[in-house]
């Protein structure tokens, strides 16, 4: 399609009936895309030729014209001019029929020249095929664009919910009767505190009475823990008595085989 468009919109071929003419012409003879627009932008381009009077073929626009209306088609309107294309070429396929073997190909040839006239006999002689495209073309037209216009609608929708939110976050900020009474709020408290600690005699009285305040609160823990610590001391102090006088006992010991060596282990382990 991006071959021909431009020269058959020039032409008067609608985009419905260039797509159908182009799955026609592709389905029956096979050949590539490519191929098939290049094609009908060449035979639009004769057309658009004999229409300023210039031709490869010395066709000119009388030639043409008569051509044409002497098989039955008038290609020239009241004012003189070519209709549209895509108008007078579904007159021809729907009529095509009528025409003998030697009239279809004159009129195949006087339009696409020689070269490319085979291609519009494609074209005409399966017209039914191109009038099922067509139908199929115009029935979708429009479907692509409601799908896009039913997701915009539910995106849109979505936004101006969060647009919403998001202004009355701005207005809630905004407020500032709100805001100059959070700020009331915490003046009060920060006063109260100074006061507080005026009242008790600046910064340094107050930590000083924290302080005692801590070891009033603590002092029985303080307690138990002083006096866990006294009796361990008191318990290895015994332990270390009791240890001096097995010791001494040991001295008795020395001169005796086995015993002797019991007493070196002792001093030993004292030390």
């Amino acid at each position: 399609m991006s071959k021909v468009a431009s020269a058959a919109a020039a032409m008067g071929v609608g985009e419905d009936q260039l797509a159908a003419q182009l799955s026609t012409i592709i389905s029956v003879t096979r050949q590539a895309p490519e191929s098939v627009g290049t094609a009908l932008r060449t035979i639009y381009a004769r057309i658009s030729d004999i229409q300023a009077g210039i031709d490869e073929d010395g066709v000119t626009l009388g030639n043409y014209s008569g051509k044409m209306a002497a098989l039955g088609f008038n290609v020239l309107d009241a004012t003189g001019h070519l209709r549209d294309m895509g108008e007078v070429m579904e007159e021809i396929g729907g009529r095509w029929q009528d025409l003998t073997r030697e009239q279809q190909v004159s009129l195949a040839q006087t339009m696409a020249g020689q070269r490319q006239y085979s291609n519009l006999m494609a074209l005409f002689e399966n017209f039914e095929q191109y009038n099922k495209a067509l139908t199929t073309a115009q029935n979708a037209a429009g479907t692509l664009q409601e799908q896009q216009d039913i997701y915009m609608e539910q995106t849109a929708a979505h936004l101006q919910v969060l647009k919403a939110s998001i202004e009355d976050i701005y207005d809630s900020l905004a407020d500032t009767d709100s805001i100059n009474g959070l700020i009331d709020g915490l003046s009060t408290a920060a006063t109260f505190t100074a006061n507080l600690v005026d009242g008790l005699g600046g910064g340094g009285t107050v930590l000083k009475a924290l302080g005692a305040i801590g070891v009033t609160v603590f002092s029985e823990q303080i307690a138990r823990g002083l006096n866990t610590t006294i009796t361990n001391l008191q318990i290895a102090s015994e332990n270390a008595q009791q240890f001096d006088q097995a010791l001494e006992a040991t001295k008795a010991w020395q001169g005796i085989p086995g015993l002797d060596e019991m007493s070196q282990k002792l001093l030993s382990n004292r030390e």
